[in-house]
Parts: structure tokens; C-alpha cells; sequence
């Protein structure tokens, strides 16, 4: 597995040449989707599902149905999904299309088993409705394999008409979902072939994940080893790269995607994760009770671990359970915060179960309480004068302070006491900054935009460079780090000089970084100083969500990297990252 690694990282740093359509593919992604369930029921069994322990007969009611349509479109979301249980047999489905299309989403889309649509006269009067695109779950090539993973004789066969009547008609996008798991995964190819004979060119790849019937019946059954089979992964992963194809990863591990790095979930969506239980979410912040999931085997399977597992440290640090070493503020944390919105039943309704037990409320200091007693406060700010408003404010005198500035035209150090380190986005803020006297750090975003300048400061400028340090910067779209990353490989093989550098691996600066601070991220919290989990998860896909390849486990440094963020992945491959073994 390994030795398929390094081939598949060979000249793989930069994927800018790969035949995928990456700006459609992100545009589709960061679409602001209202996924609305219409019932706790479906036609099927699936042994893997994750919904399942909700199933209990019901359908929601029209009235519950159309307010969630409705308050979603209000709330600026673009894309409209009706989903379940099994959506289409809800006897007012059609009317719930129709509703979505006068409400105004630019698309309403269906995610169904389709046997409904293997009734002829059922296609057109959905479609006639609105129904704009059609996902339909098929999880075997045959009945053999598709019947027994959805525990429903006959099913396939009805499934397939559906999806080949929805094909027929020609006015819908139709695409499939495949749940990945044991019972299928030797076949991966073969089903692929199978889909592009049947007229699919949309494929979404679900990897299995440890909920509902897929963990309580399914754990021996149902999990299988990445590793042992890649080969079955990559043939099918290659159809990306085929003309006129569209594959989607969803939930798939992120280190067993080398080789298709382009393919890695967008992590946008991870919000709509959080959405679909955010009671749940919002119960642990104020119970400090954890999802019923969170145990460690099970956690072990789940591509959320790590973003459980970070909230879970913010809670911790937020409550005083954990030490941290300095707060961050961001003064701009509102601007352009999108309306919360959606939100599955089922968790609230199991959140309003858990809330009629014995449990004590949890209290949390504010945000100002917590700076005020911070000995390390960092403000993120649009310039110096914003900076300088927050801190009087709330009168906050830290003993250290941080200032990271999307412009430092304005900035005069002097009126900001104990400032220890300048973190700016551009060489020449940097440069006006060092040029001044002055014993704080500047710290300044290694870019395409700033790379040549600083290039020639070793020779040029040598005073610069004892206050100077470097940060590798994230960014929340791939196409933002193409546009603006360096090949940071070539760069620190030509700038040598000892300054500190922030978020780089040690494999590739040739030196161990500048070990990142435990901060308590006062981005991720509400004013009153709760956790608020939407805010936690954009600051953890701009800047918390780094990854690292599989051979890492080689590298001496291991233990102490964090990896690369995400995008840099996605836009430029695993292939800078190779292992220190000496």
C-alpha cells in the first residue's frame, strides 16, 4: 500500500493539469442546501442505514414539511432537498416539489431508493412538479448484492426501472449513491462499469459510517480495510478522470484519497453535518452530555472523529477542563455569518428525550470575562483601528498581545502595549513594519503574491530577517489555494535563512516548524461565551482541518505534525509530504 502511495505522489504536489471540473465541482458544493425529511419510513431494509433508528411508520406532517421549505428559502438557501426515510411515499410529495419551485430554489432535488419511479405515470408527475435531479441509491450491480444490503427481495429490479425511467424521460439530472462498505467493495469496478452501461455519469461514493443499523447490526459485517482494498478504490476513483464524468467521495477518510486528492470531500459541507444535528450539538454545550456515538471504537470508523474530537477540546477549554495558552478574538466574526436554517426532526427530537432527564444546565464565562483574564490575547482584525476599539471596549490590557491584520497600513505599535508578534498579509505591510523600530514579531502569509519579495530579503534586506517569520496561510476554497499558494517544497529549498516558520511539515521546511499555540478560539464562541457550533465549524474548516498521508506514520516527526490543511491537499496533492526516516 505504501509503495502505491509514493507512485501516486511522484510529481503529484501540484494537480492543477487533472481533468476534473474543480470550480463546477465547488460551486455544486458550497450551494446553500435545505435538506427537509418527509418521513420516518422507507420501503426499504437497509443493513447499513444510518437513519434507522428513527424509522418508526410516521410521516411528517404537510404543515411541518412546508414551514422547513419555506424558512429555508427565506434564509438564503439555494437548493432545496427532499429526503427521508424514503421521501416518495409521502402522499403529498409531489405538492412538496411544487412548493419548493414557487418558493424560488433554484434547484429541488430528490435522494430515493426510485421505486417509486418504476410506476410510469409517477416520473412525469414529479417532474411536471418541478424535480430538477434525481439521486437514487443503488448499491449493487445485481440483485444478489443490491437485495441483500437493502433487505428487500425484488428491490434492485424496481430500482433500476425507476432510475431507467428517470434516464428515459431526459429532463432530470440523474446521478447515484452508492453506500461503500464489506458487502460490496470487491465489485467497486464492476458496478462503476455497470452504471456507464445503464446511462449514469454522476456517481456520489458513500463511505460507510457507524450509525443506526450499519453500527447496532452491521459493525462485524459491514467495515472494511481501506488499505487491503485500494486497488478495488483507485479503479473506481479513475472514473473521475473519464470525459463527460462526475464522482463524488462523501465520507471517505481523507489519507485514502491520494492519488485523487481532488476528489476529497469539500469540507463546506461539513456544515451540513452540523445541521443535521444541531440539537444534538447544542444539547452538549449546554449539558456537557456527548453525542450517544461518541465511544472510540465507533469513532474509530467515523470520518467526524476529528471534528468531534476538537469540539469536544473546545468545550473542555472553554469550561476550564483543559489549559490553553492565549485567547483569539476575531472582530469580525459576524460579517457575512449565514442564517441558521434546516435541521433534522429526529434530532430534535432526541435532544428533547435526553433534556427529560435529570441534567444539570452547564454556565460558561463570557468572552470578556475570558479575555480579561488571558495573559496571551491574539485580535484578528480588518486594520489597526479596529483592533485598537476592541480592546478599549472591554478594557483588555493583556501582558502579551497578537494582532493578525488584513491591513497594517494604519497600525502604529506604539499605542499597542505588550505586542509581541504582527501577523500580515502582504511583503510590503511586512517590510514598512521591520523597517520600523520596534521588538515584536512580524509574521507574514507565504504567497504567490508575496514569494518573490521575500526571496530576495536574505540578500537584500538581512536586518529583516531577525523579526521576521513566515505562515503557511489556510484557505476555505480549493480554488483559493491554487490561485494563491506557493510550491512550498521549491521555495524553502531556495530560502534558507533560520527564520520561524508557522503550519509548514517538517518534511518539507527541512527543519521542525514553529509548534502552533493551544489558543481558545473566541471565533468559535457565542458572545455570552457558549460554544456555538456553526461558528465552530467555519473556524475549523478555515483554519483547524489539516490532514496528513498514510506513509506520515514513517516520519520521525509524526507525533508532532499537524499535517497540511485540507485545500492544500485538495488543490496541490499529498505529493510535498514525504517521510523523515533517518
Amino acid at each position: 500500500m505504501l509503495e502505491e502511495l509514493r507512485a501516486a505522489a511522484d510529481g503529484g504536489a501540484w494537480t492543477e493539469d487533472r481533468p476534473v471540473d474543480v470550480e463546477g465541482n465547488e460551486a455544486a458544493a458550497h450551494q446553500k442546501r435545505n435538506w427537509v425529511r418527509l418521513t420516518f419510513d422507507c420501503n426499504d431494509k437497509c443493513i447499513f442505514c444510518l437513519d434507522s433508528d428513527t424509522h418508526d411508520g410516521r410521516m411528517r406532517s404537510p404543515e411541518q414539511i412546508k414551514q422547513q421549505i419555506l424558512d429555508g428559502r427565506r434564509k438564503g438557501a439555494e437548493r432545496l432537498i427532499l429526503s427521508g426515510g424514503e421521501p416518495t411515499i409521502h402522499p403529498r410529495y409531489v405538492d412538496f416539489i411544487r412548493l419548493g419551485r414557487l418558493a424560488g430554489y433554484e434547484r429541488v432535488q430528490t435522494v430515493s431508493n426510485a421505486r417509486m419511479f418504476a410506476y410510469p405515470e409517477f416520473p412525469g408527475r414529479c417532474l411536471d412538479a418541478g424535480l430538477q435531479e434525481i439521486t437514487v441509491s443503488l448499491h449493487g450491480h445485481n440483485p444478489r448484492i443490491h437485495d441483500a444490503l437493502v433487505g428487500t427481495k425484488g428491490a434492485f429490479e424496481q430500482t433500476l426501472a425507476g432510475l431507467k425511467n428517470a434516464l428515459a424521460d431526459g429532463r432530470p439530472i440523474v446521478n447515484v449513491d452508492v453506500c461503500v462498505n464489506r458487502g460490496n467493495i470487491k465489485v467497486l469496478p464492476e458496478m462503476m462499469a455497470f452504471f456507464e452501461e445503464t446511462g449514469v455519469r454522476e456517481v456520489d461514493l458513500l463511505h460507510v459510517i457507524p450509525f443506526g443499523n450499519a453500527w447496532r447490526d452491521g459493525k462485524e459485517r459491514l467495515f472494511y480495510d481501506l488499505r487491503a482494498h485500494a486497488g478495488e478504490l483507485r479503479e473506481a476513483f479513475a472514473y473521475a478522470h473519464r470525459p463527460d464524468w462526475h464522482l463524488w467521495l462523501n465520507r471517505f477518510p481523507v489519507p485514502h484519497c491520494e492519488g485523487f486528492e481532488e476528489l476529497i470531500q469539500d469540507p463546506y459541507k461539513l456544515n451540513d453535518e452540523i445541521r443535521g444535528r444541531k440539537e444534538e450539538y447544542a444539547h452538549w454545550v449546554e449539558h456537557g452530555e456527548p453525542l450517544d456515538c461518541r465511544e472510540p471504537r465507533r469513532c474509530g470508523h467515523c470520518y467526524l472523529e476529528d471534528v468531534c474530537d476538537e469540539f469536544e477540546g473546545l468545550l473542555a477549554r472553554t469550561h476550564g477542563e483543559r489549559p490553553w495558552q492565549g485567547l483569539r478574538v476575531d472582530t469580525e466574526v459576524t460579517v457575512g455569518e449565514p442564517a441558521v436554517y434546516g435541521g433534522d426532526p429526529a434530532s430534535a427530537e432526541h435532544a428533547r428525550d435526553k433534556r427529560r432527564l435529570p441534567l444539570v444546565k452547564r454556565t460558561y464565562p463570557t468572552l470578556a470575562q475570558q479575555a480579561a483574564q488571558a495573559e496571551v490575547v491574539r485580535v484578528a482584525s480588518r486594520n489597526g483601528a479596529s483592533a485598537r476599539r476592541w480592546l478599549d471596549a472591554r478594557g483588555v490590557s493583556p501582558a502579551v498581545l497578537d494582532l493578525e491584520l488584513e491591513d497594517a497600513a494604519d497600525l502604529e505599535p506604539g499605542r499597542f502595549p505588550g505586542l509581541r508578534r504582527v501577523y500580515v498579509t502582504t511583503a510590503a505591510d511586512a517590510a514598512r513594519l521591520l523597517d520600523a523600530p520596534g521588538a515584536f514579531e512580524v509574521v507574514v502569509r507565504l504567497t504567490r503574491a508575496n514569494a518573490a519579495e521575500l526571496a530576495t530579503w536574505p540578500d537584500a534586506h538581512p536586518e529583516r530577517l531577525g523579526r521576521l517569520a513566515l505562515v503557511q496561510p489556510s484557505w476555505e476554497r480549493l480554488t483559493e489555494s491554487r490561485e494563491h499558494d506557493v510550491d512550498l517544497r521549491a521555495f524553502f529549498a531556495e530560502f534558507t535563512a533560520p527564520v520561524p516558520v508557522e503550519d509548514v511539515p517538517a518534511c518539507v521546511l527541512g527543519r521542525p516548524p514553529r509548534a502552533r499555540e493551544t489558543l481558545l478560539d473566541g471565533a468559535m464562541l457565542a458572545d455570552d461565551g457558549r460554544p456555538e457550533p456553526f461558528r465552530f465549524i467555519r473556524r475549523y474548516v478555515d483554519d483547524g482541518y489539516r490532514v496528513k498521508s498514510l506513509r506520515c506514520a514513517e516520519c520521525v516527526h509524526d507525533a508532532d505534525c499537524t499535517g497540511l490543511h485540507v485545500n492544500h491537499v485538495r488543490a496541490h496533492g499529498f505529493g510535498a509530504m514525504q517521510p523523515v526516516t533517518g
